[in-house]
C-alpha cells in the first residue's frame, strides 16, 4: 500500500497545483463584484460635485436675470 502511495505521490502533486490555482483564481475574481470603499467614496464625491454643479447653474441663471 505504501508503495502505491509513493508511486502516485508525484502525480498527485502535479494534479493538486492546477486545482489549487483554479480555486484561488475563482476566489480572487469573485471579489470584483463588490464595490470597494474607494469606489463608494468616489461615487459619493461625484454625487456631491453634481449637486454643487446644479447649484452653480441656478446661481448663474439668477445672476443673468439680475444683470438684465
Amino acid at each position: 500500500m505504501l508503495q502505491i502511495i509513493a508511486s502516485l505521490a508525484p502525480y498527485l502533486l502535479i494534479l493538486v497545483c492546477p486545482l489549487m490555482m483554479i480555486f484561488m483564481m475563482r476566489g480572487m475574481h469573485g471579489g470584483h463584484n463588490m464595490k470597494s470603499q474607494d469606489m463608494i467614496r468616489q461615487d459619493e464625491e461625484i454625487a456631491q460635485l453634481k449637486a454643487k454643479n446644479e447649484q452653480m447653474v441656478k446661481d448663474l441663471a439668477e445672476l443673468k436675470v439680475k444683470r438684465k
